[in-house]
């Protein structure tokens, strides 16, 4: 195994999780990597690339980059963990502009990694809703009137009228229910966890086991 993707929807712990879980790899002595959603410099989804989220190559371009990325790990050692990658910096975009294709690219997607034997954890929650209620009352006004704001004006949010927090929640539980259908179909091999406050540690101790199982000397 040469990649763990690390998803689920803002506020379910990706990048505590990712952080914490190269710390153990790094510990245990293996060459280990770990990249932030929305690093400048990320190696599959750079601020360039984001920036052409709105395009209608967007999908493609995606496609090529984790083509370019499949190349360049598979040539070097280590594991590389990418948080928000396979859904949040991809799907969600898509999904924003109404791309009638998200399916297909997320099946391409899955045959390009399959070199880097990935596997999958996803943070779920029981209630996406509430999910993002509580994460907008943790993180506050500006946070939620920033997203609030951003997601209202996409294509998805105007097509069904869905304005300031009320439509972010309700973004949040269709994207939520759309990427658990596409994890679902996909032949990826997966962890899901269903989050609850406070669960970093079981969240880290699961992590671990599910790699444990796959060989992945910790």
């Amino acid at each position: 195994m040469k990649l763990v993707l690390i998803d689920g929807l803002p506020g379910t712990g990706k990048s505590t999780l990712a952080r914490s879980l190269c710390e153990v790899l790094r510990e245990g002595g293996l060459e280990a990597a770990w990249y932030l959603e929305e690093a400048g410099d990320h190696p599959v989804h750079p601020a360039s690339l984001r920036q052409t989220r709105n395009e209608l190559t967007f999908a493609n371009r995606c496609l090529d980059s984790w083509h370019h990325f499949v190349q360049h790990v598979g040539s070097n050692g280590g594991l590389h963990i990418l948080e928000g990658s396979a859904l949040q910096s991809t799907v969600r975009f898509l999904m924003e502009q109404e791309h009638p294709n998200t399916d297909v690219y997320f099946r391409r997607f899955v045959e390009i990694i399959q070199p880097l034997s990935p596997a999958l954890i996803y943070l779920c929650t029981d209630n996406a809703r509430a999910h993002s209620r509580n994460v907008a009352a943790h993180r506050g006004a500006d946070w939620s009137y920033k997203v609030s704001t951003y997601l209202q004006e996409t294509p998805y949010s105007m097509a069904r009228n869905w304005k300031g927090e009320p439509g972010m929640h309700l973004f949040w539980s269709n994207y939520a229910g759309r990427c658990s259908e596409l994890v679902r179909r996909s032949e990826m091999v997966t962890l899901t966890l269903t989050t609850v406050p406070g669960d970093a540690r079981s969240q880290l101790s699961k992590s671990i086991a599910f790699l444990r199982g796959m060989d992945v000397r910790i």
